[in-house]
């Protein structure tokens, strides 16, 4: 029996990127595209061969084709988009400098509108665990390019990004991006809300990060590096033991109450104080499963992201479409889990 002739994957590889483009454009439909390019004032003023539509889906191919020139990735991006059925504007070949003129033009606002859009859709969908909506808050950075413009706007050539995330789905449901420093986290704060369980695998030492998260009405559970500065004031009977988080300098006034939940792998500080109301090996179990800032990258399966733009608004466009084809994908592979799942766990019971 012969092999998979040229002709057939040749016809197959095109079917997956027009698969590919369809799932972007299932996304983020022309109508909101078109909302976010009329909001962020990046409408063309005249007609063009490179439309503020096109740039944006195009933009965002470059994370799904990052191996291919920009005349591949417009190549696909267009056949695809007319298998769609979605008008392209593009009337002949444009030289890469055309497309990088347009992608300038564009800007990063657009892509900010796209995510935020999405962001605030995905908030009223995050698991609930015993009444609380159960939220990961991480971060990490961004290799960028050590250019002087960029170290001006970043102060370092890495761009931090700190995330709040849905603990099932993983959708990004607030983002922000800026100098890579540890007080980034508090920008995605705004979107916590009473009756959330925030996560997270902090590095401890930032009491005003979890007393900003706590005036917001969040219920917290992080892990702690130095367990021994909290004082066991009462042990509980499932272990773990009311404690007060002691500011570093501050007057004992200004401590917090909390619980801690010592294990193998890390020692969980919680403001859920009731052992029946939230079991220990419950609260472990949640810090296991939380959101990591690496899915973003296994999601795109690219390995470390550096990104390629000279200048910061190039910087922020390529990271505002990388979260956005994110949250394209991540309920695609997140369906394909369920599914493996299932199927294993079938075969598991056949046999």
């Amino acid at each position: 029996m012969g092999g998979i002739t040229r002709v057939t994957k040749a016809s197959r590889d095109r079917l997956s990127d027009r698969v590919a483009i369809g799932m972007l454009i299932r996304a983020f439909p022309p109508d909101e595209v078109d909302a976010a390019i009329d909001d962020a004032g990046a409408r063309e003023q005249r007609s063009r061969a490179l439309p503020a539509r096109t740039m944006v889906y195009f933009t965002l191919a470059l994370w799904l084709f990052g191996s291919a020139g920009y005349d591949a990735v417009l190549a696909r991006l267009t056949a695809g988009m007319h298998w769609a059925g979605v008008a392209t504007g593009t009337r002949s070949a444009p030289s890469t400098g055309s497309i990088t003129k347009a992608r300038k033009r564009l800007g990063p606002e657009v892509m900010r509108r796209l995510f935020l859009r999405r962001a605030a859709a995905d908030r009223a969908e995050a698991a609930r665990w015993r009444g609380l909506r159960v939220c990961t808050l991480d971060g990490g950075a961004v290799d960028i390019p050590d250019t002087a413009a960029n170290l001006a706007a970043f102060a370092d050539p890495r761009v931090g990004v700190s995330v709040l995330a849905g603990q099932d789905t993983g959708s990004l449901l607030d983002v922000a991006v800026g100098a890579h420093r540890a007080g980034l986290a508090t920008g995605v704060l705004d979107s916590v809300r009473p009756g959330t369980l925030l996560v997270a695998h902090r590095s401890g030492g930032e009491l005003d990060l979890w007393r900003a998260a706590a005036d917001r009405g969040a219920e917290l559970l992080w892990r702690v590096r130095q367990p021994a500065a909290l004082p066991r004031l009462h042990v509980l009977p499932d272990g773990s033991f009311l404690s007060r988080l002691l500011p570093e300098d501050g007057p004992l006034a200004g401590s917090l109450a909390v619980r801690v939940v010592p294990g193998a792998e890390a020692v969980l500080v919680t403001t859920l104080l009731d052992p029946d109301q939230a079991p220990a090996a419950e609260l472990a179990a949640l810090h296991r499963g939380r959101w990591r800032f690496e899915s973003l990258f296994e999601s795109l399966e690219v390995g470390p992201v550096a990104l390629r733009s000279q200048d910061p608004h190039g910087v922020a466009q390529e990271l505002w479409a990388m979260l956005c084809v994110y949250q394209a994908v991540q309920p695609w592979r997140g369906k394909e889990a369920i599914e493996r799942a299932g199927r294993s766990s079938h075969r598991g019971e056949s046999r």
